[in-house]
């Protein structure tokens, strides 16, 4: 009964100090755009056949208020990202594969995710290369647990922020695995010494860090070549 109250304490107690990290983001190292993204960059964003998909941890989201601000930025340059709660995966994970069977060249497929968003897109990388369907490119924000990477994730990038800083994360290669595995602990580069699980996703050097990969890959995306019918 007592570790339970203390655990309760522990949470409400992270809740009030992510309302007011919530609202000074910018002092605390949230990005703070200038301007909301241009009406046709949404437009364009619905129309586009890349499955880009960013997912806020628990909590409502309170801690994850990053993931909205990078998706809303990548939005603005035109890259079709989704920002979501972590309960839409299953959601999510029905319609890509609906764009997919629909048109078997869309792409990439890219997956983002804090927290309890990290394990839904652990899940749903697992569950789509099971099905032939290539991940392009896969982040978690201190996820909450690890995994050997399945063949089919192109490029995964662990960013921890919490637990021994001299690990820089478990993620190892799966079975036939081919693409490339990054695990870093952010807390060891040069400005976020003092991230931790609860702010990773607003701090401003790693949000620019992430809008730049995210929109390389869109950028550079080549559909898979369809083999000539003999």
């Amino acid at each position: 009964m007592q570790g339970s109250r203390r655990l309760a304490a522990a949470f409400v107690a992270a809740a009030l100090l992510a309302g007011c990290t919530a609202s000074g983001r910018e002092a605390s190292g949230g990005l703070n755009y200038a301007a909301a993204p241009a009406a046709e960059d949404i437009a364009s964003a619905k129309q586009s056949a890349a499955q880009v998909y960013m997912f806020r941890g628990g909590f409502n989201g309170i801690f994850s208020t990053g993931i909205t601000d990078m998706a809303a930025e990548l939005r603005r340059r035109g890259v079709p990202a989704q920002d979501l709660s972590w309960t839409a995966g299953h959601g999510s994970l029905a319609r890509i594969k609906q764009a997919l069977a629909r048109n078997p060249q869309a792409g990439p497929v890219i997956l983002a995710g804090h927290s309890l968003g990290a394990s839904s897109v652990l899940s749903m990388a697992k569950d789509l290369t099971r099905d032939g369907i290539t991940v392009d490119l896969l982040i978690v924000f201190d996820p909450l647990g690890t995994m050997r990477v399945p063949k089919g994730v192109r490029k995964l990038i662990n960013f921890k922020a919490s637990g021994d800083k001299s690990d820089p994360g478990g993620f190892t290669p799966g079975k036939g695995f081919d693409g490339r595995i990054v695990n870093v602990d952010i807390r060891n580069l040069p400005d976020l010494g003092k991230s931790s699980h609860w702010n990773i996703v607003n701090q401003q050097a790693l949000q620019r860090r992430v809008i730049r990969e995210i929109e390389s890959v869109y950028r550079t995306w080549q559909p898979p070549k369809v083999a000539a019918a003999s």
